[in-house]
Parts: C-alpha cells; sequence; structure tokens
C-alpha cells in the first residue's frame, strides 16, 4: 500500500495531518509532495492496486490546480482536504470523486478516523 500526501505549501497544516498518517502508514509508505507537478510525476509512474491519496488545498488556486489532474487520479481513493466550506468550493471539489472531504479549519480527527478504515480495507 502507498499513500499520496499532497499538502501544498501550509507548513503548519502539512505536519498536523502528516502526524496523523504516520500513526497509520510506515513512512516508507508515504509519498508526501508540495507541488501538484511533483505529485503528477509520481501518479505517471508505476502504480500499485493498493493506493491512496490525501489533497490538501489550503487555498483556491491550489485546489485548481489538484482537480486539474482528476485524470490522474481514477481510481485512486481520495481524502480531500478543501479550503473553506463555500458552496462553489464544495462544487470543485466534488469533481475529483473524494472518499470523503474535510476542511482546513478542522482538528483533522475526521481525517484520523477515515484513514484508519482506508487503510484497514486496502490491506485485508
Amino acid at each position: 500500500m502507498e499513500l499520496l500526501f499532497y499538502s501544498g505549501k501550509n507548513q503548519q497544516s502539512r505536519e498536523r495531518v502528516l502526524n496523523i498518517i504516520r500513526g497509520l502508514v510506515p513512512e516508507k509508505k508515504i509519498g508526501n509532495y508540495t507541488t501538484v507537478e511533483n505529485l503528477c510525476n509520481r501518479l505517471r509512474q508505476f502504480r500499485d492496486d493498493k493506493m491512496l491519496a490525501i489533497l490538501m488545498a489550503a487555498t483556491q488556486e491550489e485546489l485548481v490546480d489538484v482537480v486539474l489532474i482528476h485524470d490522474l487520479l481514477v481510481d485512486i481513493p481520495i481524502i480531500l482536504v478543501l479550503p473553506n466550506r463555500e458552496k462553489e468550493t464544495i462544487s470543485k471539489g466534488t469533481k475529483l470523486h473524494p472518499r470523503f472531504i474535510s476542511y482546513m479549519d478542522s482538528d483533522f480527527s475526521d481525517i484520523q478516523a477515515v484513514l484508519e478504515k482506508m487503510v484497514v480495507r486496502l490491506n485485508s
């Protein structure tokens, strides 16, 4: 299993979510990406059937960048973190067909619960 983590430029939130991920996924199974270009490069390489992604868009610009690569994310279960709860933002985010949506203003405990279930399901 491999977990792809895109966090953009938000250092503080990245560390909080990485701490959650590290508690559930071995470090060597985590791909940590801060640019969409690096994430794209990884997605164009060999893909394991057991792959999932956490995509954290702290700004509208980051969300647009991630949505633009939706074709590379097909068949990968996604946890999406959106910059706000506005209807337009949610509408953009759903184009990625995420399994779960959270928001930058949350404490990310919801991500931990969902990720735990996804990891168990992928490893069984």
